[in-house]
């Protein structure tokens, strides 16, 4: 039988809400601050939108790194398809079928995906209110940090 409960929290949030230190691991991998982090090759031009929109606060913050560049652009992805399938939809909320019945917009249901994907992944880079509820981001008086020292102190 697999892990039972939530998913653990990664290190740095478990600092950033100050869980006790027996249940922080030390020993997990931290992105290096090296390199820049970039939209990956092949983004869509609507998605890469999205990326511009969040993306710089996201990675001055720390929360968006190098290691972290492919599952933030499926959100993104998601995010613009969600857009373009709304834009399209407007507001027909049904559809003729091929019997010429009334059918649920096929939109509907894309959007309904990408809601669920944009769920998932906006809850691994913090971007719900109740995923940041917990956390404390402090400012740097010599401008923002994106290191391990501001995570670990």
């Amino acid at each position: 039988m697999g892990k039972r409960g939530p998913k653990p929290a990664p290190t740095h949030l478990k600092l950033l809400r100050g869980d006790d230190e027996r249940y922080v691991n030390r020993e997990e991998p931290i992105p290096s601050d090296e390199g820049e982090v970039t939209p990956p090759e092949g983004i869509r031009p609507e998605a890469l939108e999205v990326w511009n929109e969040l993306a710089p606060d996201m990675i001055d913050k720390g929360v968006l790194t190098a290691w972290d560049v492919h599952p933030f652009m499926v959100f993104c992805t998601a995010v613009a398809v969600y857009r373009e399938c709304d834009a399209k939809m407007g507001h027909n909320y049904t559809d003729r079928g091929a019997a010429g019945g009334i059918i649920k917009s096929p939109y509907w249901q894309i959007m309904r995906d990408c809601a669920d994907t944009m769920a998932k992944y906006s809850s691994r880079f913090g971007l719900t209110p109740g995923d940041r509820a917990d956390l404390k981001v402090g400012a740097s008086d010599d401008g923002p940090s994106t290191g391990a020292e501001r995570i670990l102190g």
